[in-house]
């Protein structure tokens, strides 16, 4: 059961193991989520060419550290992974204190955070810590060591899918390569997770749910040169998770590059006339895999969901982004929030009548009277309510093929939740179908 304990454990489990984009520790992390989700393992071999990039070696780390001029350990990896720069090569080496300031990062702006450094395609070496401790550093000789080695591997992801009756497809996305970082890095996997439970279970499923987990941009690359011509090429949307456990009670959702897919009216629909979720504009500048999704030759309708959008928080790729910043609770929360919208995804289909020649007789089906009890909602204009009837025939309307939930909702101006409900309650009378 995905409650706030097993979330709580999970994390705890996964937090220190030294992730990067290869290697043992992905490929562990990675076969923790298996146990819950029915990936498989699919492999991209160093050297390979991707399109524009080549498959890196793996990065093997057993230790590294600074002796300052007392003789102390600083900078010490196995206190903090972030200490040292991801994909750092071997060293073992003298230096006086100014150049070893050259071979250090810190955050000057937050002077007690360690930052998040990567070296992943240029071989060079270097160590992060606190601007607090650099400023603090004495003149003489310091020792930077670092014991790693690079060998011939592999790229490394997992897929499942959950079968749905049609053939379009459905894509959820994250990625697991950031050490020692917390909702930058284990909220999207903790939600997707979440998620692929819910869905599992549901009675019916539309679309065919696809579930990714990769290292960041070298894996959704590798993911893309094998799928493109299957799996991308009959979607109906996707959502890249990330981000998911910070401080704002609102999603956030990146519009897809073309920012009118299906998913995208959808979201946009549920940002005019409801709460809880509000959009950001498409860019390539900034984000996580679905800059790869998105990219000219594929254009696929992905869009990115977050809390705190990458780079909107000051703890973002430091050691300030601890489990009590993601917050377990606000997991929970956003498990519950998207899996209300996938749901509503999930019949945002064409929709097409049973009697396309007439209009259905409602009466006999008591049509009139099975929501009366409900409290109609008001138009947007806020002049008057509208009744069952209304909604129902219009629905059936506009039932050709032509329109979709959301092409519906936005024609009536109201929320697609409360479309979503008249469809569900015509396609169970089957009046209606969607494709």
């Amino acid at each position: 059961m995905i409650n706030k304990k097993f979330i709580s454990d999970l994390f705890d489990e996964l937090f220190f193991i030294p992730r990067s984009i290869t290697g043992k520790g992905f490929r562990k992390s990675l076969n923790i989520f298996k146990k819950f989700i029915n990936f498989k393992i699919y492999k991209t071999p160093s050297g390979k060419k991707v399109f524009d990039w080549t498959v890196p070696k793996e990065w093997i780390i057993n230790d590294a550290y600074i002796i300052n001029p007392k003789g102390k350990k600083i900078c010490n990896f196995n206190e903090n992974f972030l200490h040292l720069v991801g994909y750092s090569k071997a060293v073992n080496t003298n230096l006086n204190l100014e150049e070893i300031k050259k071979k250090i990062f810190t955050i000057p702006k937050y002077p007690n955070y360690i930052p998040y450094v990567t070296s992943y395609y240029k071989k060079d070496w270097g160590f992060c810590m606190k601007h607090n401790d650099f400023k603090k550093l004495k003149k003489g000789n310091y020792k930077a060591v670092v014991n790693s080695s690079f060998v011939k591997g592999s790229v490394d992801f997992g897929l499942a899918k959950l079968n749905g009756r049609m053939k379009k497809n459905f894509l959820l996305s994250s990625y697991l390569c950031h050490p020692n970082l917390a909702n930058n890095e284990l909220s999207g996997p903790l939600v997707m997770l979440g998620l692929y439970e819910r869905i599992k279970n549901w009675k019916n499923r539309n679309f065919n749910y696809f579930f990714l987990l990769n290292p960041e941009t070298i894996g959704s690359i590798c993911f893309i040169k094998k799928f493109k011509n299957n799996i991308l090429n009959n979607l109906q949307g996707g959502l890249v998770l990330t981000c998911l456990g910070g401080k704002n009670n609102d999603l956030s959702y990146k519009l897809s590059r073309n920012e009118n897919s299906k998913l995208d009216k959808l979201i946009l629909n549920l940002e005019k006339y409801e709460r809880g979720i509000k959009t950001r504009n498409f860019t390539p500048a900034t984000g996580s895999d679905e800059r790869q999704f998105c990219s000219p030759g594929l254009n696929s309708p992905i869009g990115q969901i977050a809390r705190d959008p990458d780079g909107t928080f000051k703890e973002y790729h430091s050691s300030a982004d601890t489990k009590s910043y993601m917050n377990v609770d606000k997991i929970l929360s956003s498990i519950d929030k998207i899996e209300n919208l996938l749901k509503l995804n999930d019949y945002n289909c064409d929709i097409y009548s049973q009697n396309p020649y007439s209009e259905p007789q409602l009466g006999k089906r008591n049509l009139y009277d099975k929501l009366n009890n409900q409290v109609l909602p008001r138009s947007a204009n806020k002049k008057q309510t509208h009744s069952l009837r209304y909604y129902l025939t219009n629905i059936l309307s506009l039932s050709d093929g032509q329109h979709t939930l959301v092409d519906i909702a936005n024609k009536l101006e109201v929320s697609s939740n409360l479309i979503f409900k008249y469809v569900k309650l015509l396609i169970e009378e089957k009046l209606i179908i969607i494709k």
